[in-house]
């Protein structure tokens, strides 16, 4: 096995993804992990353990996973075996960066905590949440660099395997093709019946309440998200580069999990502000995908495997420690949001119970 080998690097300028994939690879990336996650995850199988919502820890987990997978071919050290694991390298940065911000969300899981830790009436069991998210992420993360290993090739490969690249091109293509064609598949599939039952609400919202519009504003702000982080953390690490961690990724957790409140925030002001499809995605889909959870496993495993001495491991742990912070502070202001939620929905609920006896007393 080669680490930084000078062959693969020369190699891996000439045979970098071509602008047009990339450019199809930014819209098409986010829009299928919102299917993945929104529509197709057994999400029914997780719903409720124990009490316990664990849809999201798993999308988290496997997202940590799939992130540790291609991080090994985008960063050169697992040389491609074939045209499959060329395609695997010269896609690995789109998917990390698109696909894979989109399918997990740092913003979701500080959410979830904040509900959990209000259903069971113990901020310790949401803290838990939180912490178990990210150890088990870098667990994840790990077994997905190992896998590599599997599949890679112990040979270094030359520049003159056109025929490989060729290959991989082509197959990439397909990929484009069948990906675009599901998106739009499942999309017209999607039922576009309005599902509001008050007529006197059907003009009150921009979209139309309706299940297929629901999906198509979700995958355009994941879309959207998923750019607006990766321009975010690469902007600021390229000011901060000297940092002692990787301030790109704090900054982007700490304002879009701080925006992820946006919709409960606005709950309180009106309830039927949840039915608002441009909110729910902005807040759901958009600050999710913007939000790193990926990112920061990324590089407390890039401190833990890249410098393996006191001061490597001194910054990881400081790493997490900051975002641990960050995090806590902003799943407090959910929590308390959560009650205060909680507390106008019972009063709603006591003033509608009372109408309904003053209505039945005449």
């Amino acid at each position: 096995m080669l680490d930084g080998d000078g062959k693969y690097a020369k190699r891996a300028s000439i045979t970098r993804l071509p602008l047009h994939y990339h450019t199809a690879l930014i819209f098409i990336l986010p829009a299928a992990a919102t299917l993945t996650t929104d529509v197709y995850f057994p999400s029914t199988l997780l719903t409720s353990i124990r009490g316990y919502n664990l849809v999201l820890v798993t999308i988290n987990i496997t997202g940590a996973f799939m992130d540790g997978f291609f991080s090994a071919w985008e960063s050169g050290e697992t040389l491609p075996s074939g045209p499959k694991t060329e395609a695997l390298h010269l896609v690995a940065s789109d998917v990390r960066s698109f696909y894979l911000s989109a399918y997990t969300s740092w913003a979701g899981m500080l959410g979830e905590a904040a509900s959990i830790a209000y259903a069971k009436e113990s901020v310790f069991l949401g803290i838990v949440y939180i912490l178990m998210s990210i150890f088990c992420a870098f667990i994840a993360h790990g077994l997905g660099s190992d896998l590599v290993q599997l599949i890679s090739s112990s040979d270094p490969l030359t520049n003159t395997s056109y025929n490989s690249t060729t290959r991989a091109h082509s197959l990439l293509r397909k990929i484009i093709i069948a990906l675009t064609m599901h998106i739009i598949f499942s999309c017209a599939c999607t039922e576009g019946t309005v599902e509001i039952d008050d007529p006197d609400e059907h003009g009150k919202y921009w979209v139309a309440v309706t299940p297929r519009n629901r999906l198509i504003i979700s995958m355009l702000f994941a879309t959207g998200g998923a750019y607006t982080g990766r321009f975010i953390r690469t902007t600021i690490a390229q000011y901060m580069h000297k940092s002692t961690i990787p301030i790109g990724t704090l900054c982007n957790n700490a304002i879009f999990g701080l925006l992820g409140l946006s919709l409960n925030i606005m709950r309180l002001r009106d309830v039927s502000w949840a039915k608002s499809f441009l909110l729910r995605g902005f807040t759901l889909n958009f600050c999710g995908g913007a939000s790193a959870f990926v990112g920061h496993t990324a590089d407390n495993r890039d401190l833990y495997v890249n410098q393996k001495h006191s001061k490597g491991y001194q910054r990881m742990l400081l790493n997490v420690l900051v975002n641990l912070m960050c995090a806590i502070m902003i799943f407090l202001i959910a929590v308390e949001i959560e009650g205060l939620l909680h507390q106008a929905q019972n009063a709603d609920d006591e003033s509608d119970a009372g109408n309904d006896n003053n209505n039945e007393s005449l």
